[in-house]
Parts: C-alpha cells; sequence; structure tokens
C-alpha cells in the first residue's frame, strides 16, 4: 500500500511520540527529531511504502536515543490487562455454537486490534471498546469463504500483531486448530514498535496454544521480506493460507502477490489503510483475498 498523504504527518507524529519515550534528555531529542525530519524528506515519495519508512524511522531513533524498546512497558502493561479478561472473552466465544466460534472469535481479535499507541486521533483503551462488544461487528466479513478453504492437516501461517492483542489472538488460533489446521504463529524478531515479541507470546501463552512459534527474524514494521529469516520465508511460502493481523501487515503485504488464500484481520485505525481496504475508521475488517492478488 502506497503512502497518502496523511502518512507524512503520522510518521513524524509517531516518531516524536517515541523520542519522548526514549529519552528525557533535550539534546538528544533534538538531534533525533532532526534525523527522522532528513529521513522522512528522503523517502516520501509517491512510491514509498508508509511501514518501510517507520521501520527506518524507528532504527534511527532507536540509535540515537541509545533506547532499544521505547515501549516495552506499554507493551508488558497490554499482556498483563489482556490476561486478565481474556477469561471473560473466551467465555463469549464458548457460549456460541460451535458453527459460529470462529467469527466470534476473529470478532475479538479485531477488537483487540485497538492496541496500538501513538496513531494520531486513535486510542488504544481496549476495555471501553471490549464494555460494548455487543455493539461490534465485521464491517467486512469473509470468514464463511475463509472457512470453507480449511482443510486437515492444512498448514496455516498466522502473522501476529501487537502485545496484548497476541493474548486474543490465541481465542482465533485454538478454533482453527479445532477445524484441523496446523498453525504456525509469526512474531518479530527484534523491538518494532508495540508489536509481540516471543516473550510476549510466551507470557501470552500463545507457545501452548499453537502448532509452533517463529520469528520473522528482523524488527521490520508489517513483513519486510527482503530481510526475514530463512524459516520465516519457509513458513509464508509454503503456508497453505495465511491469517495476517493488523495495519502494517496489510501495508507491507499488499506490496506482494499473495503466496496463497491470505485473510487480512485488522481494525481500521488510520484513513489511509481504512480507504485501501473500503471501510469507515474504526471498523473490524476480516478480508479474504485469492492467491496473486496484490493491490
Amino acid at each position: 500500500m502506497k503512502v497518502g498523504s496523511r502518512c507524512g504527518f503520522c510518521l513524524l507524529h509517531r516518531g516524536y511520540q517515541q523520542i519522548l519515550r526514549a529519552t528525557d534528555d533535550e539534546d538528544i531529542r533534538r538531534e533525533a527529531v532532526g534525523h527522522i525530519l532528513r529521513l522522512i524528506g528522503e523517502e516520501y515519495d509517491q512510491e514509498a511504502v508508509a511501514a518501510t519508512i517507520g521501520s527506518h524511522r524507528d532504527r534511527v531513533i532507536r540509535e540515537v536515543t541509545g533506547c532499544p524498546d521505547p515501549y516495552l512497558e506499554l507493551k508488558d502493561e497490554a499482556n498483563r490487562m489482556a490476561l486478565e479478561i481474556l477469561p471473560e472473552l473466551e467465555a463469549v466465544v464458548n457460549a456460541r455454537p460451535a458453527t459460529e466460534r470462529l467469527r466470534m472469535a476473529c470478532l475479538v481479535a479485531c477488537v483487540g486490534n485497538v492496541i496500538e499507541y501513538d496513531v494520531p486521533d486513535h486510542s488504544p483503551e481496549f476495555r471501553e471498546v471490549f464494555s460494548r462488544l455487543g455493539d461490534e461487528d465485521l464491517y467486512i466479513d469473509d470468514l464463511d469463504a475463509f472457512e470453507s478453504l480449511l482443510r486437515q492437516e492444512m498448514d496455516l501461517l498466522y502473522l501476529a500483531d501487537n502485545a496484548g492483542e497476541i493474548v486474543f489472538d490465541r481465542l482465533v488460533v485454538r478454533e482453527l486448530r479445532a477445524l484441523g489446521c496446523r498453525v504456525t504463529v509469526a512474531v518479530k524478531g527484534f523491538p518494532s514498535l508495540n508489536d509481540a515479541l516471543m516473550g510476549d507470546a510466551t507470557e501470552a501463552g500463545m507457545l501452548e496454544a499453537a502448532d509452533g512459534v517463529i520469528t520473522t527474524g528482523t524488527d521490520a514494521v508489517g513483513i519486510n521480506l527482503s530481510e526475514s529469516s530463512g524459516e520465516f520465508l519457509d513458513a509464508y511460502l509454503s503456508a497453505n493460507v495465511i491469517l495476517s493481523k493488523g495495519m502494517a501487515n496489510w501495508e507491507t503485504l499488499t506490496e506482494h502477490e499473495a503466496p496463497c488464500p491470505t485473510l487480512f484481520l485488522l481494525r481500521t485505525k488510520c484513513e489511509p489503510v481504512a480507504a485501501a481496504v473500503g471501510a469507515p475508521l474504526q471498523r473490524n475488517i476480516a478480508k479474504l483475498v485469492p492467491e496473486g492478488w496484490r493491490l
């Protein structure tokens, strides 16, 4: 997905917020801002992908400030809070007939995708959204078509997104495995915004929930295939079906032909992604694309 006009503002806004989280030193903050201003000026054009610029921005911030993970405390808190309410949400899914549980689990996971920090005009307060879960639905709902693809012993690659949110992903993984899929979950290899790492997957209980957990091998925002590890690429290219969580994965993967049927599961938290998906802001999306599809 190519950048929109608002992406330039968001790239700077999120970069500045990260800098504030990374250091209290005003001189270092000023130096870091100067670096990201130059970076955005050099890389922002009509062919750019916002998530790719974001990866470069975040690496500069980490190098200049010396802070390896500006969102570490927020991720830990999100995991803790998500685990506290997981039993309640699991009960909601379990109360549905077996034929409806995957859809309900996906809706919970979409709502959990609100856990993202420093997106302009977006609140990451997921408890408030979950308090009105009964009012939420899937604005784009391709889950019937998605479920019709699933077969016993099928290899499904689940691309996780944020910490905290990965706790709710367990509900989807459980339902996919109940349908006979072998589910491998991929998290980031190194700190990338507030995305889940292997430590978050462990804390969330994903190592027990999934058939396997791997990393992308990189700190790239979204999925950067040119930087990903061999292990990840093998899983990506050999999967029978992919479930991709979150906006950054949408931004990056839509630049490539889908290697297999892919379900994009996300919350529309910014205007450019919402427009590209074809939905209003703050809507839950389960969009299935066929093998070979590209935005």
